[in-house]
Formats: C-alpha cells, structure tokens, sequence
C-alpha cells in the first residue's frame, strides 16, 4: 500500500462536501501530499482542477480520476492507485456499497460523511471480518455527524483514567450552539432514509440503541422530549444528530473491548435555555 500514487482521493470532489474537502487539502498541503481528486464527470473535475491550481500556484497540478458508484471496475482501477479513499457521495445507502467493497477488495483504507445507521450496519456485516483481516480501516461518520460526539468521549475517557484510575460511567454531549444548514447531500440522506424504513429490518435498527454492536446495554432510545440536565444546570431538547452519534459511541467502545465500561451510558441532546 506504501507504493502506491496517492496518499489520499477524495472522490466525489466536485459535490458540496467534496468540493470543501479539497480545496483544504489544497490551501493547507498542496504538493506535501500525494492526492488527487475523483467523481463521474470528467469535465466537472477540469474546472475544480482549474479552480485549486488559482488557489495555489505554488502546488502541483492535481491528478484526477473517473469512475462511477456503480461501475466496480473502474473503482477498483480507481482504488489500486491509492493508500486512502475519501468519498463523499451520498446517499450512501444509494451509492456508497460498492465503494466500500472495492476499498476493502483492493485493500484501501476508506472513511465517509454518512449519517446513515442501516447503510453502516450492512457494510459492518458485509465486510468487518474481511477488512480486520486485511488490515483495512473503515471509518464511517468521519466529519460533523460525529467526530466530537466520538473523539470528545474519548478523550473524556482517556483524562478520567489518567485522573482518577477509571473511566466515566456516563458521558452527556451538550450542544450549546450550531451554525449552518443541511446540504443536498445531506437531504437526500435523510429522504432515503425515510423511504428505507419502510422496511422492517431497517427500523429494527434504527430502532435499537445498540444497532451498530454486537451486544447490547443500559442506554435507551435517544431523547425525544425536554429534560433538565443537573450537569449543565440547564434545559435540554433533542439534538437532530443524536440518533446516529451515539450509536458510534457504543460502537467506539465496544471495539476498544469495552474500555468505557460494559455498563457505560452516552446520551446527547441540545441546550434550550
């Protein structure tokens, strides 16, 4: 995987998220990292291409490739060229299956913006073993959606067992404030979702607090009304994101064998005043 011509692809490069996603890589590493940009519309990539060299004449023209979500040869033609893929093509219950097989196929590492918790629990079945295996990592949710839900507990944890010999028995997330507004993308994902729950097996795991894992425990369904918190002294309501936040929580610690506590309880929710 060393040997290979790119560090990193972010595929998808010319959507919303994709777009953001590469122009940082750019402002921020231009020619430090080997990267490249990939999507379906070969024309849409020449002008984001166009647009990153305006950016920073300094750096490197960036490389860029094309293939399609539901054309497994040329994602796998796509993956062979890189150590990681960053794709930000959603719905991924829609378009983000095969992507996934091809990185593990080809083994390479992969990460994405879902927030979809049926189409995480179906890429867990269909590929957790063959990726340990391989030694390649599938990191679901890695933006917004939960990467303070999921490093703030960790971190959390890691200064009460450095403090005091053990870890917390509850974590609760507070959102104080938030800035911003739903993407297409982001949209989309949450229309397919509601169409996809009209499936029973999909709302049994939307339904379980514990959908992602492979065993259950002591916490219940996210908030659905207004509760005092005695820790931030305040009134809380729910959070839109907490349905899938906390589900990659307890999957966090259920693949760090439990180092949270088997009884471990992680609750979000939203600040009201």
């Amino acid at each position: 995987m060393n040997q290979r011509e790119f560090d990193v692809v972010v595929y998808g490069a010319t959507g919303f998220a994709g777009t953001l996603t590469a122009e940082y890589l750019q402002d921020t590493y231009g020619g430090d990292v080997r990267w490249a940009v990939a999507g379906r519309d070969e024309a849409k990539l020449k002008r984001l291409i166009a647009d990153l060299a305006d950016r920073r004449p300094d750096a490197p023209a960036v490389a860029y490739l094309v293939a399609d979500s539901q054309d497994r040869e040329a994602l796998d033609k796509m993956m062979v060229r890189t150590r990681a893929i960053c794709t930000t093509v959603g719905p991924y219950a829609k378009y983000g299956a095969e992507v996934v097989a091809s990185a593990v196929a080809q083994h390479t590492h992969y990460c994405d913006l879902t927030g979809e918790p049926q189409f995480i629990r179906r890429m867990i079945d269909a590929h957790h073993e063959e990726a340990k295996k391989a030694g390649v990592r599938i990191v679901h949710c890695a933006g917004f959606d939960s990467i303070p839900s999921d490093l703030g507990t960790y971190l959390v944890q890691k200064l009460a067992m450095e403090r005091d010999g053990k870890p917390c028995d509850e974590v609760e997330y507070v959102v104080t404030s938030m800035k911003g507004g739903f993407s297409g993308g982001t949209l989309a994902s949450m229309m397919n979702l509601m169409e996809e729950a009209a499936d029973k097996d999909v709302r049994r795991v939307l339904g379980n607090p514990y959908g992602l894992c492979e065993q259950s425990g002591p916490d219940t369904k996210e908030q659905t009304g207004a509760r005092y918190s005695e820790a931030l002294d305040a009134w809380t309501g729910p959070f839109v994101m907490a349905s899938i936040n906390e589900r990659l929580v307890r999957r966090t610690n259920e693949l760090l064998n439990h180092r949270y506590g088997t009884d471990f309880r992680y609750g979000e929710s939203m600040k009201t005043g």
